[in-house]
């Protein structure tokens, strides 16, 4: 049986880009949208311009990328990430897939993420409590 055409293309290659694009269009969105929320949850609320020069991007290139109009490459995505001081999973992790942590660690969480502590602050922290708790 023959595979109708729209243009050149198969009906059904054309129906699967479709969908490929939405999904890709969404997940752009979802990591702009989770993008701002990192920077707007640190203290003092950073700024686009504060974002952009730590990562060494254009301010207007970041608002578009938190707009979901523009998807970054893996490198700007890494130099975010840095200049946030998060993992860079945490770009494509929603707050609702944090709440898996067990309810005793969430306070820990909590504090760290109220007291906007770094990478280095949290390496510290962990330290501290290894020394304390050494046997």
């Amino acid at each position: 049986m023959a595979v109708p055409l729209v243009g050149n293309f198969p009906l059904q290659r054309t129906g699967r880009r479709a969908s490929e694009r939405v999904i890709h269009s969404t997940v752009v969105r979802e990591v702009g949208r989770r993008i701002r929320q990192l920077r707007m949850s640190r203290s003092g609320r950073m700024t686009q311009e504060d974002l952009s020069e730590r990562a060494r991007i254009s301010v207007s290139f970041l608002s578009m990328i938190e707009r979901g109009e523009r998807s970054p490459h893996l490198e700007t995505l890494a130099a975010i990430a840095e200049a946030l001081e998060v993992r860079m999973a945490d770009l494509f992790l929603d707050e609702r897939e944090s709440a898996n942590v067990e309810p005793m660690y969430r306070p820990l969480i909590d504090a760290c993420r109220k007291h906007n502590l770094g990478k280095r602050d949290v390496d510290r922290l962990v330290s501290v409590v290894r020394t304390m708790f050494a046997a």
